[in-house]
């Protein structure tokens, strides 16, 4: 069996098509930094996950939230079972849901503070042989743009959507004709100088994209030249992985 140890949860993974990896990690870990740091975690009393799999972004999210309802929502019916049994076995006081739902047409009575997705984003490779893993990892059900116009359906009047997508896609999302606007941009470089994925944060507010302040992160380099964990990485993730990095 798949187990992924965290420092206060466990996510059993085995029936995931996408186990955990780096880019749930980060935005997992980046979200709430940066919602503190600006005086927002108040807001975050309703929070959903797109695409969310095992369930590992919301129960992080959990962690530091502990009185969110927190929705995940998956297409993938196996990867639903598994966030479920995850979401049942979380020693969080939070109330959960797993829904094995498409997103697009998601209509729920209430609207969400946060809105977070490790989305598919392959648009032109080769889909996967297992259909399973192709849906968690191409836009064939979900594109970025319509992520990003139906989240702007699903959020309340100050409330987010965060993602995390790669770097060579954001300017293509930028210069679309989007229902939300770009707020930040934290730049996440594999090593230093490889920049390889963006997280963004869209909202209803209809201005400039800001420029990050004193507390927060413009960009994060994740391992050095030397192939080992950044201080920066292992700062912000330190409450959550349970081996010493």
């Amino acid at each position: 069996m798949s187990i992924f140890k965290f420092k206060k949860f466990k996510v059993h993974q085995t029936n995931a098509p996408q186990k955990i990896g780096t880019d749930a990690m980060v935005l997992g870990a980046l979200v709430n930094p940066l919602t503190i740091s600006n005086e927002k975690s108040e807001l975050n009393q309703r929070i959903l996950d797109v695409g969310t799999g095992c369930g590992v972004i919301a129960l992080m999210l959990a962690q530091n939230n502990s009185s969110a309802h927190i929705t995940g929502i998956d297409i993938d019916e196996q990867a639903v079972l598994q966030a479920k049994i995850n979401f049942e076995n979380a020693d969080f006081p939070n109330h959960f849901e797993a829904l094995q739902q498409n997103f697009i047409v998601y209509n729920p009575t209430d609207k969400f503070d946060l809105i977070v997705s490790n989305p598919p984003y392959f648009n032109s490779k080769m889909p996967s042989a297992n259909e399973q893993r192709s849906l968690a990892r191409h836009e064939s059900s979900m594109s970025l743009q319509d992520l990003i116009n139906h989240s702007a359906d699903l959020l309340t009047e100050n409330g987010e959507l965060w993602m995390i997508v790669p770097s060579e896609r954001t300017e293509e999302l930028i210069a679309d004709n989007l229902n939300l606007y770009l707020q930040h941009r934290i730049k996440i470089y594999g090593k230093p100088g490889r920049h390889v994925r963006d997280v963004l944060v869209f909202s209803h507010k209809e201005n400039q994209i800001e420029k990050p302040s004193s507390n927060q992160l413009g960009e994060l380099t994740i391992r050095d030249e030397n192939n080992q964990y950044t201080q920066q990485y292992k700062k912000l993730t330190v409450d959550f992985h349970f081996n010493k990095l």
